[in-house]
C-alpha cells in the first residue's frame, strides 16, 4: 500500500492516455465517457498530453490518437522480471502450503527458461539455477505450455523445435502421439515431465507436475512443483500437490491481469493456507531429506 495518497491529475491522464492508445482515435466526448471524466476536465488532459507530445489531433477532426512517443513509455519494461516480481510471493507461499519447491519457467527462443525457482534455497538437493534452459517436448512445464497454444502458435513453435540445440526436443519419438498428450493435458489441467528424461537427467530422484499460468486466454508461463520419488506413491502426493499449485498459477495470472489493467478491481488470492499463528509449516523435505 502506497504511504501517500495518490495524484488524481497524474491517474486520470494515464486513463485518458490508455484509452486513446487503446482504441484511438477518439473524439474527447467518447473519451469522457469511457474513463467517467467530465468534458472540461478532458479538455485540459487532452491539451496537456499533446503539449507533451503524446498525442496529437486530427487535422480537420475532433479525433485524438498517440505519437510514436507513447512507445517510450514501455522501453523500461521486462516482461519476465514483472512476471517473477508478482508471482514471487505466490511461489514462496505454495512452498509454505505444500512443502515443495516451485519452478517458473517461460517460452524462450526455442526452449522452456527458468525465471524463478526456490530449489536451491528451500534444501532440494538436486539444484537449478535462474535462467536455466530445458527441454520442450520432455519436461512438465514445456509439454503444459504446449498444449494451451492456439493452433498457429503450436505450428510455430514446433517449427522452431525442429531445429532446436537439444537433443530431446529434435528427437522424432518424442512427436509421436504429441496430438493424443497435450489433448491429455488439457483435459486433466496438468503435464508431467516425460520418465526417459528423469531418468537420465535426475536418476529418477525427482518427479514433476506442471499447470499453465493464463492470462486472457494465453498461456503466459507455466509452474511446476518437483516431488522426490522417495517421498511415497505419486497419486497421494498429486492429490495433495495439484489443487494448490492450480491455486497459485491461477492467482498469478490474476496478480499479472490486473497489473495489466484487466481485473481493476479484482480481489488478490493467496493460495496459502500453511501459516497460521505465527507459525510455518513443516515441509516435506525436512521430512524426507
Amino acid at each position: 500500500m502506497p504511504s501517500f495518497e495518490p495524484v488524481r491529475a497524474i491517474i486520470r491522464g494515464l486513463q485518458v492516455l490508455r484509452v486513446i492508445s487503446e482504441d484511438g482515435p477518439l473524439a474527447a466526448l467518447d473519451i469522457g465517457k469511457r474513463v467517467a471524466l467530465p468534458q472540461p476536465t478532458i479538455v485540459r488532459i487532452l491539451e496537456t498530453l499533446i503539449s507533451a507530445g503524446y498525442i496529437y489531433r486530427l487535422e480537420r477532426s475532433a479525433l485524438y490518437g498517440v505519437t510514436a512517443r507513447t512507445l517510450t513509455l514501455s522501453k523500461g519494461f521486462a516482461a519476465t522480471s514483472r512476471l517473477v516480481q508478482l508471482a514471487t510471493p505466490i511461489i514462496e507461499e505454495l512452498r509454505t502450503e505444500i512443502g515443495w519447491p516451485s519452478n517458473l519457467a517461460t517460452y524462450e527462443q526455442g526452449q522452456m527458461s527458468i525465471a524463478y525457482t526456490n530449489r536451491s534455497e528451500h534444501g532440494m538437493s538436486i539444484s537449478s539455477r535462474l535462467g536455466a534452459r530445458i527441454p520442450v517436448l520432455v519436461t512438465g512445464v514445456g509439454v503444459a505450455y504446449l498444449a494451451h497454444l492456439p493452433a498457429d502458435e503450436l505450428e510455430r513453435v514446433l517449427s522452431q523445435l525442429r531445429t532446436s540445440d537439444s537433443r530431446w526436443d529434435t528427437n522424432p519419438r518424442m512427436l509421436e502421439g504429441l496430438d493424443e498428450r497435450l489433448e491429455e493435458v488439457r483435459r486433466n489441467g496438468y503435464a508431467l515431465a516425460e520418465q526417459a528424461y528423469l531418468d537420465e537427467i535426475y536418476h529418477s530422484r525427482i518427479w514433476a507436475v506442471a499447470v499453465p499460468v493464463v492470462v486472457d486466454g494465453r498461456v503466459t508461463a507455466c509452474l511446476s512443483s518437483l516431488i522426490l520419488s522417495s517421498a511415497g506413491p505419486q497419486s497421494r502426493l498429486m492429490g495433495k500437490v495439484l489443487p494448490p499449485l492450480k491455486r497459485a498459477a491461477q492467482a498469478i495470472a490474476d496478480r499479472l491481469a490486473e497489473d495489466a489493467g484487466m481485473l481493476d478491481m479484482a480481489p488478490r488470492r493467496s493460495p496459502s493456507k500453511a501459516v497460521r499463528g505465527g507459525r510455518r509449516a513443516k515441509t516435506q523435505e525436512e521430512d524426507v531429506l
